[in-house]
């Protein structure tokens, strides 16, 4: 990990900053909320980097969850017809790809709604 230009926000990112940033995005496939958290833990304290596009990671799996809850309960009460609204959801699964993409790319920039969360 490098903590020269990559702990200011905005700086350059090291090659080993933009790995474990990916690797962050690219986790909730094998571990959901597991993965981006191991590397918050491990590596967040060493880059800004790392630590922005974790959180990023964090919360898009925590938007995710939490849409697929409140869409369960809507189709249990709709008695099943609610289950529609699954289709929109189904796009979640290529947002880590985008988030990994901007990691990879050593990006500061994340989801716009999401701009400044884990940004200090």
């Amino acid at each position: 990990m490098s903590d020269d230009n990559a702990m200011l926000w905005g700086g350059t990112a090291s090659s080993d900053d933009k790995l474990w940033g990916t690797i962050a995005h690219l986790s909730v496939y094998v571990a959901t909320f597991i993965g981006p958290l191991l590397v918050l833990l491990v590596f967040g304290s060493k880059s800004k980097f790392v630590r922005y596009h974790a959180i990023q990671a964090l919360v898009v799996q925590g938007v995710a969850v939490i849409a697929s809850v409140i869409i369960s309960i809507i189709s249990v009460v709709t008695c099943g017809f609610g289950s529609v609204l699954y289709a929109p959801l189904l796009l979640m699964v290529f947002v880590p790809l985008w988030g990994a993409y901007l990691s990879w790319n050593g990006t500061w920039s994340g989801f716009p709604a999401l701009e400044s969360i884990g940004k200090d």
